[in-house]
């Protein structure tokens, strides 16, 4: 049986129905991107499917990838992904969370969560992971944070 792209079957100005409202196909797409993080989902077959596309990404994604094992997308730690596989299919656990430097050289930190993502049943329908650069929320030159809602509520926009 052949698969069919989303993009196949609903058009870019399809609406998508929520339980908390409804968006434009096209519209989530570009919200998706402009996130500060990145994501990716693979199927309960453990099928890598989809990885938001942001524009400066610290975890590289390949388009190749897509319908993929993800067994095979990450041999140098396979045994901690079979492990990680193991206990979202059996619901021993449904996330684990990870902190790492960066891989390419810089200096600085990844953090990453993979999540159980399950239906309204407990039925595991696959894995959600989240990439988020720390360095993006770290020692911004210029900014404030203030300490008390006071102090928010004081803040005038610029």
């Amino acid at each position: 049986m052949s698969e069919v792209k989303l993009s196949e079957l609903i058009s870019p100005e399809a609406i998508i129905n929520f339980e908390t409202g409804a968006i434009k196909a096209s519209t989530l797409d570009s919200i998706i991107n402009l996130l500060p993080f990145e994501m990716g989902f693979c199927d309960a077959n453990d099928i890598f499917r989809w990885y938001s596309n942001n524009p400066n990404r610290v975890h590289g994604r390949r388009k190749e990838a897509i319908g993929r094992h993800v067994l095979e997308l990450h041999p140098q730690v396979v045994h901690y992904v079979e492990k990680l596989l193991k206990d979202f299919h059996s619901g021993t656990r449904d996330e684990w969370e990870f902190w790492f430097p960066k891989r390419s050289g810089e200096s600085g930190q990844i953090y990453q969560k993979f999540m159980a993502v399950r239906d309204e049943n407990g039925k595991y329908l696959g894995c959600m992971d989240v990439t988020v650069n720390i360095d993006l929320f770290q020692g911004k030159e210029g900014k404030h944070t203030p300490d008390t809602i006071g102090e928010f509520i004081a803040v005038k926009p610029e």
